[in-house]
């Protein structure tokens, strides 16, 4: 369905954060093309989809380790920004549990 080099190319701009349409305006796609990339990389079903969310997992997990540097060398807003965001996470795991959202 679609090229190895094409998918590297989707992988690489996830790693970077972007979203599907950002990645279809980047990629300059159009079209019947661009209509069925945007419905495939949402389709949790779809394999181009499970390389989109590994690639955007990979940035939050860069972002993650660039926080947590920041925060170990003292850094005040890192510890901040890292505190809330441990909090939020904490949160979100809860209502997940409780309530499956």
């Amino acid at each position: 369905m679609y090229e190895k080099e094409f998918i590297a190319r989707v992988k690489d701009l996830a790693v970077l954060g972007l979203y599907p349409s950002q990645i279809a305006e980047r990629l300059e796609l159009v079209g019947e093309f661009r209509r069925r990339f945007l419905e495939d990389i949402v389709n949790i079903e779809h394999p181009l989809h499970k390389e989109y969310a590994l690639s955007r997992q990979h940035h939050m997990d860069d972002l993650d380790a660039a926080l947590n540097t920041s925060a170990f060398t003292g850094d005040p807003k890192a510890l901040q920004l890292n505190y809330e965001l441990n909090r939020q996470n904490r949160l979100d795991l809860l209502k997940q549990k409780l309530f499956g959202i």
